[in-house]
């Protein structure tokens, strides 16, 4: 796991020490900004980070718009970018998605449920090579991070609850972006998903299974 290389962003020096050691303690190699700016600077300098993890509340440049720039800069486009944040309102969580985030996480966490979905993020459920381009494509357009992992699970033929178990969300959680897959792609059950990623096309029969 040592070529998978994390950048922890936040002002909280304490907070980034604690990350630090547990990632390091998981096998991970960590680089550390206590600022938006600096992580655009070690961005900048080509090193190839596997994710970022990012606070929302900092001083200057905060999380959103460090997440804004980090998306304008080559070769740093498509890292995954997780929000850390003390913020949990539901409100900030959805901004969170609306952004583009690739999970979102809430402190205080827990340790093993904040390990598990780091090598969520890190380690794709499935090759992309199971999957019509052309719709993977488009998915990975139109869905957030979340939402293009379950649905790739989804037409691996996992169940909610074992997407649950999987990605350490609650079934309920995960049954409410299956529903936000489905209407963003305009389809009306689980089936389609599956059907359209493996196959680049879906129909309209009225039977879903959970």
């Amino acid at each position: 796991m040592d070529e998978n290389r994390i950048l922890c962003v936040d002002d909280d020096i304490s907070m980034l020490n604690t990350i630090e050691d547990i990632l390091i303690n998981a096998g991970y190699a960590v680089s550390l900004a206590k600022s938006g700016k600096q992580a655009l600077n070690m961005l900048n300098k080509g090193i190839g980070y596997q994710l970022v993890l990012l606070d929302v509340d900092m001083p200057e440049m905060d999380g959103y718009e460090t997440f804004k720039a980090i998306r304008e800069m080559d070769g740093a486009k498509e890292i995954p970018i997780i929000f850390l944040t003390g913020m949990d309102g539901p409100d900030f969580e959805i901004k969170g998605w609306e952004y583009g985030a690739a999970d979102y996480i809430t402190k205080p966490f827990i340790k093993s449920v904040f390990l598990a979905r780091i090598k969520n993020r890190i380690t794709v459920p499935a090759s992309s090579a199971k999957y019509d381009q052309k719709a993977l494509a488009q998915f990975e357009n139109t869905l957030s991070g979340l939402e293009l992992i379950v649905a790739k699970y989804i037409a691996d033929g996992l169940s909610n609850s074992e997407i649950a178990e999987q990605t350490h969300y609650s079934y309920g959680y995960v049954k409410r972006v299956v529903s936000g897959i489905l209407e963003k792609e305009n389809m009306k059950k689980r089936s389609d998903i599956r059907k359209y990623l493996k196959e680049g096309s879906f129909d309209d029969d009225p039977e879903d299974e959970e």
